[in-house]
């Protein structure tokens, strides 16, 4: 391995977790590093200053650039779009899949999908990744002030929501429990107890259904508002995958850094659950039952 390769190594996590972040699609993130790593390879590194500002310039302008082409494609997904899921360790299993340096739960890429790419840039530079205004200035072409005012559009836009990326692990962990137990024991006062009374459920299925019992299922087009829904759905719907889906299972894994519940139908996934506590309550649920989105 020649000495730019080596260098590029050293950098591969964070501009993974760059693109990872802003795209929210593993393919996508790892293609933006190559693209970037096949764009190092091409330079005379004896022009560049700062490797590190450099290579996260080259990633960050090209998943700008993607999100903006992206678009279309978007608008022709079925359904609602959901970020894939990164997991970081499988404890049972014991092994690493991706080496992240910093993957963002899925509500908080939901969240940020209100932003516009440059926008989410700016802010994960910074909020995130703990860039200084002069950073950002170099790496985006523009003034110190410029950059502020993008930030603060950015919180403008995220509003009180801003503050859904402080997180209590241990909170979260018996939050997920709790619910895992009230769904299992098929407790409706449990489950109203946990949930927030404006819960919102999300769910991606990619268009894509599955047979359970000779019954066609789907994920639900559009997002499920309000305890009552939502409580409902899941206790009518959950026992069906319980007793019909051939060697049905769960267990927690850790997903995009936090705990989450996989369902299996023998050692095939059909399902990921994340859930997005508020205190002691749950606020959103997100489900991807996407089969191209939990190659885990």
């Amino acid at each position: 391995m020649n000495d730019k390769a080596s260098i590029f190594l050293e950098y591969r996590a964070l501009l993974f977790s760059i693109a990872y972040n802003m795209l929210g699609v593993v393919a996508d993130a790892e293609d933006i590093v190559q693209d970037t790593f096949l764009k190092w390879m091409e330079i005379a590194t004896t022009d560049v200053r700062q490797t590190k500002s450099y290579l996260v310039k080259i990633a960050t302008n090209k998943c700008i650039n993607y999100l903006n082409s992206a678009r279309a494609k978007r608008e022709e997904y079925l359904g609602l779009w959901l970020p894939e899921p990164l997991l970081n360790y499988d404890a049972d299993k014991a092994r690493t899949k991706i080496e992240s340096y910093h993957a963002l739960s899925i509500g908080i890429l939901v969240l940020l999908q209100k932003l516009t790419p440059m926008e989410r840039a700016i802010f994960l530079l910074k909020e995130v990744f703990a860039y200084d205004y002069y950073e950002l200035a170099e790496t985006f072409e523009k003034s110190e002030d410029n950059c502020r005012q993008i930030l603060k559009r950015a919180k403008d836009h995220l509003g009180k929501d801003a503050n859904r990326f402080e997180v209590d692990m241990k909170v979260h962990e018996r939050v997920l429990q709790n619910f895992l137990r009230a769904v299992s024991e098929g407790s409706m006062d449990d489950l109203v107890a946990l949930l927030k009374e404006d819960i919102t459920l999300y769910a991606d299925g990619g268009g894509k259904a599955f047979m359970v019992n000779g019954q066609r299922l789907t994920a639900f087009p559009k997002p499920i508002y309000g305890r009552d829904k939502v409580c409902h759905l899941l206790l009518t719907t959950l026992p069906k995958l319980f007793e019909h889906i051939p060697h049905y299972h769960q267990e927690v894994i850790i997903a995009n850094g936090l705990p989450s519940i996989i369902s299996y139908t023998g050692t095939s996934p059909v399902a990921l659950v994340s859930i997005e506590p508020y205190g002691d309550r749950i606020g959103n649920i997100y489900v991807q039952t996407n089969p191209d989105k939990l190659q885990l």
